[in-house]
């Protein structure tokens, strides 16, 4: 007996004219397809943040994606559930690599903190000097950089943002984001190194 397209867990081709449906703009599609799979996306969040508001958030910033980029599903790169769980497992890993780096700058700041208080005596000559040509180099390195790589630099290393959320940030493709991270650092090093 053939089970009604309404009551199956997921109905592949139903899901694909939702989607395609959303990148025409339109919002029933949209509140339906929210619908049926918000309860599973939650849950494949969840299952990598293991923080329920962290994953309401990250929730809402891949409902926010799917309506920006329902047009670049394509049917013959697998399912429209696959495709959404793949996107919300994405975000969620995005999400947990932030507060990872988040975490060791916080505990590196601190223990640069302990190691010198305030007050503290300071640093020798020598070494103010090797710190100062440091962040000569560094500074003259950056000002070569593109202005696109410094902006994307910028953000992941002092506003802490992943590089999901520079690409939706920017509107540019989450692979183009990671080259101009990728180019800018190794254009860095090589400056840094050349000096």
């Amino acid at each position: 007996m053939k089970q009604n397209p309404e009551t199956r867990p997921y109905d592949d081709e139903a899901d694909a004219r939702m989607l395609a449906g959303i990148a025409n703009g339109d919002r029933r599609n949209f509140q339906q397809l929210h619908d049926r799979y918000d309860g599973l996306l939650f849950t494949t969040i969840e299952k990598v943040l293991n923080d329920r508001e962290d994953s309401q958030e990250v929730l809402q910033e891949v409902m926010f994606s799917l309506w920006k980029k329902a047009h670049l599903y394509h049917p013959g790169r697998g399912r429209p559930v696959t495709w959404l769980a793949s996107m919300a497992r994405n975000r969620a890993i995005d999400r947990l690599r932030a507060k990872q780096r988040q975490a060791k700058l916080k505990n590196a700041y601190q223990s640069e903190i302990d190691i010198s208080p305030r007050g503290s005596a300071g640093v020798s000559g020598p070494e103010a000097a090797r710190r100062r040509d440091n962040c000569r180099k560094v500074r003259s390195a950056v000002l070569e950089l593109t202005d696109v790589q410094r902006e994307a630099i910028e953000k992941v290393y002092f506003q802490g943002l992943t590089q999901q959320e520079i690409a939706n940030e920017l509107g540019e493709p989450l692979g183009t984001v990671k080259a101009r991270i990728r180019r800018g650092l190794a254009k860095l090093r090589k400056t840094v190194d050349a000096e």
